[in-house]
C-alpha cells in the first residue's frame, strides 16, 4: 500500500523555523557577551562582599583606535588589561603571540621610556569582565600614574584598557564560582522537593473501632449460625 505525499508545511511552522533560525544565530553572536555576563551573576555577590575586586564602569578606559598615537592618562598605579572584539587587532595579536615576536603596540611614558607589555594567549574565560568589549590581549603594569602615549595599528573601532583583577587570583575566582552555582542547584532541588511533598495528596489510614478480642469475637460470631 503506497503511502501519499506528505502534507505541504503550513505558514505557521515555516514562519516558526525562521523565528528559530534566527534565535540560534542571535544567539552565537552573542554568545561571548552573555558568557561573560553569566559570569558577572556570579561574581557580583563576592564583590559585594570584598572577597574579590571587581571591574567597576568608571575604571574602563575607552581608547579610540582610530588615530595614532592615542593619549592616556592613568590615575593610579597598578596592573591593567587592553581588551578589544576587533577581528583584525584579534588576528594580529594571534599571529605576534604565535610568531614569538614584539608587542604590535608600544606604550610610552612622557619621558619616553617603554612599558613592558605581555601579550595574553588565552581565549575569553567566563569571568572577563563583561563591561569591557571583546577579549584581553595584552596586559601591563603602571607603576606612577600620568600621562602615556599609546602606539598602535590603527581601526575604525575602539579598545578598552581595565584593571586586572585576575591575574594571580584565577582560582579564587572560580572556586567562588563553583560555591555558588552549587549552593542555587541545591537550593532549587530543595524548593522543587518542598514543592512536590506540597502536592503529594493525603494518604488515608483505615481504622477498625473496638479492641483486638472484640474484633475477634465479631469474626466468629458472623460465621457461626445457631
Amino acid at each position: 500500500m503506497s503511502q501519499g505525499a506528505p502534507p505541504a508545511p503550513t505558514f505557521r511552522s515555516i514562519l516558526g523555523g525562521i523565528s528559530l533560525f534566527i534565535l540560534l544565530c542571535l544567539a552565537v553572536i552573542w554568545l561571548p557577551g552573555l558568557t561573560k555576563w553569566a559570569g558577572a551573576i556570579f561574581t557580583f555577590v563576592p564583590g559585594q562582599l570584598g572577597l574579590i575586586d571587581v571591574v567597576s564602569r568608571d575604571e574602563v578606559m575607552p581608547v579610540d583606535m582610530n588615530t595614532s598615537p592615542t593619549t592616556l592618562a592613568f590615575d593610579k598605579p597598578g596592573e591593567y588589561l587592553l581588551y578589544t572584539g576587533n577581528y583584525d587587532l584579534l588576528a594580529i595579536n594571534d599571529a605576534v603571540v604565535a610568531a614569538k615576536a614584539k608587542p604590535w603596540f608600544r606604550l610610552l611614558t612622557d619621558a619616553d621610556q617603554e612599558i613592558a607589555i605581555t601579550l595574553v594567549e588565552r581565549g575569553m574565560v567566563i569571568y572577563d569582565t563583561p563591561l569591557a568589549k571583546g577579549r584581553p590581549v595584552a596586559h601591563f603594569e603602571i607603576i606612577a600614574p600620568g600621562t602615556y602615549t599609546m602606539a598602535h595599528p590603527t581601526r575604525l573601532d575602539y579598545a578598552y584598557i581595565v584593571p586586572d583583577y585576575t591575574f594571580g587570583h584565577e582560582g579564587r575566582i572560580v572556586t567562588l564560582m563553583i560555591l555558588q552555582g552549587l549552593m542555587l542547584a541545591f537550593a532549587f532541588w530543595y524548593w522543587r522537593r518542598a514543592r512536590g511533598a506540597k502536592r503529594k495528596p493525603p494518604t488515608f489510614i483505615r481504622k477498625t473501632q473496638g479492641s483486638p478480642e472484640d474484633r475477634s469475637r465479631s469474626r466468629d460470631g458472623e460465621h457461626f449460625q445457631p
